[in-house]
């Protein structure tokens, strides 16, 4: 691999090209906030599962123990944040204790599945 170096950056020409979208010109809470905003599906002490990106992916199991409403740059709008603490047999609990997730990459964990 060769690496130029510049001024103000590392370029690596090996690497594919990467398209970024523009950040809207200002993130501003919803005039409606909070009035206007969907209800949020999980609430504390809901246990939930990441949704499998494949058929392979180890998922993390957890429990809401807090939630925020952020702006989710990827989809341009505002949407609810939670912030899941894992169980002990998750897949990410060797290197972490707790994890955020986008409400719309969770999903609700099966009663059989929890216990």
């Amino acid at each position: 691999m060769t690496v130029f170096p510049q001024p103000s950056a590392i370029v690596i020409p090996d690497l594919p090209l990467v398209s970024l979208d523009a950040p809207p010109p200002s993130v501003c809470l919803p005039p409606s906030f909070p009035d206007g905003t969907e209800t949020p599906y999980f609430v504390c002490g809901d246990r939930v599962k990441w949704k499998p990106l494949s058929d392979t992916d180890n998922t993390d199991t957890g429990v809401i123990i807090g939630r925020f409403y952020a702006f989710a740059h990827h989809h341009h709008h505002w949407s609810w944040k939670y912030l899941v603490f894992l169980d002990t047999d998750s897949y990410s609990r060797c290197f972490c204790s707790a994890d955020t997730a986008w409400e719309q990459d969770l999903e609700p964990l099966d009663k059989e599945q929890s216990l």
